[in-house]
């Protein structure tokens, strides 16, 4: 994967944030002319689900994609009979896997992450894990408001409708978190004056902290960034019962343009030292929250559902729809 440094995401970041304005201020010019020239407006609201993954490349390991939910509700303008602003609420749910695994030749690590330590009692040594069939799920929820340019097509003589849409969406995390679901890690240490490893005589037994630890379904929080931005497509039909009441099926697509991976310097699994203790213990931090990727964006496509109502005759008044 290609890096992105700072100052070319804070361009990139800057340029959508001002094409987001400006979709912004033509849906409000679009809307002041519209209410010259009998507009109507539809709301709606629609649930959905498919391919909703958090996207990284772990520098060790492999990715898998995840699957979600998403649910929206959303208003349209419509400035012409057939050209609208759609702004609206949603939720989604997002989720991805990471595997570890390690292979050994020789008593020598393949994979492996390496730290020194400066030990008094101690010579320095090379910190080494092992894994061995490691699996980490992540979750996250997000608060998302979308905002796009809708476009839609009365099928003459018929009661379906054919409709698109494109634009952006603001995300803002709501709940984010990591569980291991299964497998184990080993730690040892290499000491160059020796010339090999010293590890744990076997399981049940911990010799300066290193032995064998089970993932034993732990689970904990995970820290995004505060806000991403998306781009979003979709397209679909609406069957339309009366003037006022649809349903409507779409296909959606959304594709996160920043970066929503916020901690980049923590290590995936860090010593951690009691007091009273001489022997450290080791915390896993989670892959979205250490240095194992640089870069995470979110990834959805899927089917959506819903109901669309004219709000004119929902209101008991006539609509300017043309047919």
């Amino acid at each position: 994967m290609k890096n992105i440094n700072f100052k070319q995401l804070k361009s990139i970041q800057s340029t959508l944030l001002k094409l987001v304005m400006i979709t912004t201020i033509v849906a409000a010019t679009a809307t002041a002319y519209g209410q010259r020239r009998n507009s109507f407006q539809y709301i709606s609201a629609d649930l959905g689900g498919g391919l909703q993954s958090i996207q990284y490349s772990p520098i060790d390991g492999t990715h898998k994609m995840g699957a979600g939910m998403t649910f929206n509700v959303g208003y349209r303008y419509f400035f012409a009979n057939n050209w609208a602003v759609y702004g609206g609420l949603g939720i989604s749910t997002y989720g991805a896997k990471t595997k570890y695994n390690s292979s050994k030749t020789d008593s020598i690590p393949t994979y492996e992450f390496t730290q020194s330590y400066d030990s008094v009692n101690l010579l320095d040594y090379e910190f080494r894990t092992y894994f061995n069939g490691f699996e980490e799920k992540q979750n996250a929820v997000m608060l998302e408001i979308p905002i796009k340019a809708y476009y839609e097509y009365v099928i003459p003589q018929t009661r379906f409708e054919v409709f698109g849409a494109a634009g952006f969406k603001i995300g803002i995390p709501v709940s984010s978190k990591y569980k291991l679901l299964k497998g184990s890690y080993e730690t040892r240490g290499y000491y160059p004056f020796l010339g090999h490893e010293i590890k744990s005589p076997n399981d049940s037994v911990y010799i300066h902290g290193f032995g064998t630890y089970e993932a034993d379904k732990q689970s904990g929080k995970m820290t995004l960034s505060s806000i991403n931005l998306s781009l979003v497509l979709e397209g679909g039909a609406n069957y339309r019962f009366n003037k006022m009441l649809r349903i409507s099926a779409s296909l959606y697509f959304g594709y996160c343009l920043t970066n929503i991976h916020k901690d980049t310097t923590k290590p995936l699994l860090a010593e951690v030292k009691k007091d009273g203790t001489s022997d450290p213990e080791y915390k896993y931090n989670g892959t979205l929250q250490s240095n194992r990727i640089d870069h995470a964006s979110l990834l959805s496509f899927g089917v959506k559902a819903g109901v669309v109502m004219d709000l004119q005759e929902l209101l008991g008044k006539k609509s300017h729809r043309k047919y």
